[in-house]
């Protein structure tokens, strides 16, 4: 909460409700910080729907995962790139066939 109301992140009018601060993006609103804005962050301010948005999500993947086979495409060549985490530098392609 304290780094919603910082005048160094916002400026001095941080207590003014001002939405035309974001009109040329977070990073121009923040003061090029664009982890200081977090609306629905985590803590006891979390996003009401968060857990039924994610449980949704389980069971649609489970959904899919029983009416689909998946395997690598013989053309498939691994690479691995790091980024933020390792990752496939050219994608992965997949086949998928219906049960």
């Amino acid at each position: 909460m304290a780094i919603h109301h910082d005048p160094d992140i916002w400026g001095e009018d941080v207590n003014l409700f001002k939405p035309e601060r974001f009109s040329e993006g977070i990073a121009k609103a923040t003061n090029n910080n664009p982890t200081a804005f977090m609306p629905f962050g985590m803590g006891p301010h979390i996003c009401a729907g968060f857990n039924f948005a994610t449980n949704e999500a389980k069971i649609t993947i489970a959904m899919i995962l029983q009416r689909f086979t998946f395997s690598l495409s013989p053309g498939y060549v691994h690479s691995p790139f790091p980024f933020l985490a390792v990752r496939p530098e050219k994608g992965v392609q997949v086949i998928i066939n219906a049960l």
